[in-house]
């Protein structure tokens, strides 16, 4: 069976929802999250996740000035949201 980049795009979004999910649920556990760590925690998933699909399907698209600009503005927020989660749930698990 040969794979065309849609079917690719859509399993590696299942993979990476998965382990998002994963994640997020493991440092709950770990470091019990206040409700803003789980905001940006789900915020910051959901726009890393966004991104990139977005990228993807611009390069299947054709247009891989999408796909970078599209990695720029979505992806790089989402990973200072994802370390400002962190941030908040390593504070609130600490007492600070």
């Amino acid at each position: 069976m040969i794979f065309t980049g849609i079917e690719i795009l859509f399993f590696s979004l299942g993979v990476l929802s998965t382990l998002a999910i994963g994640l997020i649920y493991y440092y709950n556990q770990k470091l019990k999250f206040s409700v803003p760590a789980w905001t940006t925690s789900i915020l910051g998933a959901f726009l890393f996740i966004f991104g990139i699909a977005w990228a993807f399907s611009s390069v299947l698209e054709g247009e891989p000035r999408a796909a970078s600009m599209g990695l720029i503005v979505f992806v790089i927020p989402s990973l200072i949201l994802l370390l400002f989660s962190r941030k908040l749930a390593i504070r609130k698990s600490t007492g600070k």
